[in-house]
């Protein structure tokens, strides 16, 4: 099969820079497309929360600029440019403002457009009032009083930056909150944030320029002078740029984990319906879709791709102490001591660790690794683990495991 990639992956934040990664590191040409700069909604904020550990806080220029910079040192292509329609298929196609381009498999990983109440005079007010970057346009209105509108982590956190420069923030909870306890804490904590539940906008004020809102609320409409809105609501996913793939109300791609009812689109982040929002889960939703999608390029090609020829099977005795069995072929009926497989189908380059995550375990697979890599001279050793010790091995992981790789060591335990 032909194509301009070997990968494509459509957006460059957290989730589509993990995705892009991963798919280069396997020796694939992967492009990542994205009609602004790298690093999605992370180049909005100051910093991140609960990354890379709960309790923790990252410098999101800093995290930025180490995803841009592991992804284009693996092999990465950025491109600047918007794709508006993807269309399944061997291969896949992309339509794009430069022209279409073709590649074996697809990442979605958009993320979600700017939120918008929908409301009349909404647009003519954006940049004039109405923002969806308190990192961008934050200080503008320092020492002015302004409101968010929302209910998730990313509304919690956007109205927590924007307390360290506004006179007041309300945040207005159509519902109920949905944002984590330790930002509940927070929020609470901050001198001059107010949160109101069960309250929406529901008029403009202002010709030119924002001047306030309506609201409604569980004790009735209520005026609020505000120089700057800040709306989070009707975040849209890339519903419809896949045609094979359904999306929920939000827009947001179907998916069974990160694959779709397009066999070669990926989909990771928010742009995935049901996604968690935030960093770490983006990263892992990435890595896996990144992963993924090297599995169906390795399925599709039914063997190793024309410019990596098979290398011939181990066919050689083995060092003292090491006893080698060919899965294919079976135990050989001679049992002696250092007896070694022949035949079989296996290739013996295609060797994965996969490793529970405790360190001991993990540095122990290491070491055998290596020394076996040096022994058979393997160009490559795959690696993976689970996320924590206690948590399920992923599904997308092990079937790239096995889809990938012909032996897999895993190390458990302590």
């Amino acid at each position: 099969m032909s194509t301009d990639w070997d990968i494509a992956v459509v957006g460059a934040g957290v989730a589509g820079l993990a995705a892009a990664r991963v798919a280069a590191e396997a020796g694939l040409r992967v492009v990542a497309f994205d009609r602004m700069a790298p690093g999605g909604q992370l180049v909005n904020l100051t910093s991140v929360h609960d990354h890379p550990r709960p309790g923790e806080v990252a410098e999101s220029a800093g995290l930025v600029s180490r995803l841009v910079a592991d992804a284009e040192a693996a092999g990465v292509v950025m491109a600047f440019d918007e794709v508006t329609r993807v269309r399944s298929g061997t291969p896949a196609r992309l339509e794009t403002g430069e022209g279409a381009v073709t590649a074996g498999a697809v990442v979605v990983a958009t993320g979600l457009g700017a939120g918008r109440l929908g409301l009349p005079g909404e647009e003519q007010l954006v940049g004039r009032g109405i923002s969806t970057c308190a990192g961008c346009d934050g200080p503008l209105f320092r020492g002015r009083p302004v409101a968010v509108v929302g209910d998730d982590e990313w509304t919690a956190e956007e109205a927590l930056e924007l307390a360290e420069v506004a006179s007041a923030v309300t945040v207005l909870v159509p519902g109920e909150p949905r944002w984590n306890a330790d930002r509940a804490r927070r929020l609470a904590a901050a001198e001059r944030v107010e949160v109101l539940t069960g309250a929406s906008v529901t008029t403009l004020r202002g010709e030119g320029l924002l001047a306030g809102v309506v609201v409604a609320t569980p004790g009735g409409s209520r005026e609020l002078a505000v120089d700057g809105l800040f709306p989070y609501v009707g975040r849209r996913g890339p519903g419809g740029l896949v045609e094979e793939v359904p999306a929920d109300d939000a827009g947001r791609l179907r998916a069974d984990g990160v694959r779709t009812a397009a066999g070669t689109v990926l989909v990771a982040g928010d742009a995935r319906s049901g996604a968690v929002q935030s960093v770490t889960a983006a990263v892992a939703e990435g890595t896996a879709a990144g992963r993924a999608a090297v599995a169906v390029l390795r399925t599709a090609a039914g063997s190793a791709p024309a410019d990596e020829p098979p290398v011939a099977g181990l066919r050689t005795a083995a060092g003292p102490g090491l006893r080698i069995v060919d899965p294919t072929f079976g135990v050989p009926a001679d049992e002696a001591e250092g007896a070694v497989a022949v035949g079989g189908g296996a290739d013996w380059t295609e060797v994965a660790l996969f490793s529970n995550s405790k360190p001991n375990a993990t540095e122990l697979l290491r070491g055998v690794g290596g020394r076996l890599q040096e022994h058979w001279a393997l160009p490559e050793l795959g690696f993976a683990s689970k996320p924590n010790a206690s948590a399920a091995a992923d599904k997308d992981v092990i079937d790239w495991l096995s889809q990938r790789y012909k032996m897999v060591l895993v190390a458990v335990g302590d």
